[in-house]
């Protein structure tokens, strides 16, 4: 075995011998391991894709699980008026600045959009107090309608905001006050507008100068 070991090709053959096992070494001891790693971080990105891809499939179409009884009839009323009805509106804007302590500076009412169902009417809105009253200012308004336990709770108009401006206030007022303009959306109910049927050309008359009566017409 020695004399074996001791010829060129012998010596080939274990130093052929020992690189094979070396590279069953690497494989075993840091290359498989890393693969089946990256595996699990493949499957563990595929899954995360998965659910981006869900989740925006859920923003794209949103729903509320909601149960509307009969006798939620007037909340959807309450939620969704007849009308603008601009007064309505200022005591609202009016009312949640006073409970959160602003300046309600002024409202500017827009063009209203119409849509299936409903009247959308933009406003323009300013007012002024410290960073974090505007911000619960914001969530009263929005929260006036909302979903409790899949039952409808309204407590007042439905709104929603469109942006908000800040800056610096209104002179003599200083830091920490600041001025907010708030695009807000008031909504009110607007039944669909009924369809006209077409006329029934079969059934028209054409009568022409001399009092002759087209044919299939009833003179």
């Amino acid at each position: 075995m020695s004399s074996l070991l001791r010829s060129p090709r012998g010596k080939i053959g274990a130093i052929a011998v020992g690189g094979l096992l070396v590279f069953l070494a690497v494989w075993f001891l840091l290359v498989s391991p890393q693969r089946a790693k990256a595996t699990e971080v493949g499957a563990q990105a595929e899954s995360m894709r998965a659910q981006v891809v869900a989740r925006r499939a859920a923003l794209a179409t949103p729903s509320a699980d909601v149960n509307v009884r009969p006798s939620d009839l007037y909340r959807l009323t309450k939620a969704l008026p007849d009308d603008t009805n601009m007064s309505s509106v200022l005591l609202d804007v009016n009312r949640i600045s006073a409970k959160n302590k602003l300046t309600f500076v002024s409202i500017t009412p827009g063009a209203p959009v119409v849509g299936t169902g409903y009247l959308q009417q933009p406003l323009d809105v300013i007012v002024q107090g410290r960073f974090g009253k505007i911000s619960s200012f914001l969530a009263d308004l929005r929260t006036l309608v909302s979903v409790r336990d899949k039952r409808l709770d309204a407590r007042g108009r439905l709104y929603s905001v469109s942006s908000v401006n800040i800056t610096g206030p209104d002179s003599p007022a200083k830091y920490p006050i600041v001025k907010a303009a708030v695009k807000l959306n008031a909504y009110a109910f607007s039944a669909p507008a009924p369809t006209t049927p077409a006329p029934d050309s079969s059934t028209s008359t054409d009568t022409s100068s001399d009092g002759t009566v087209a044919a299939g017409a009833t003179p």
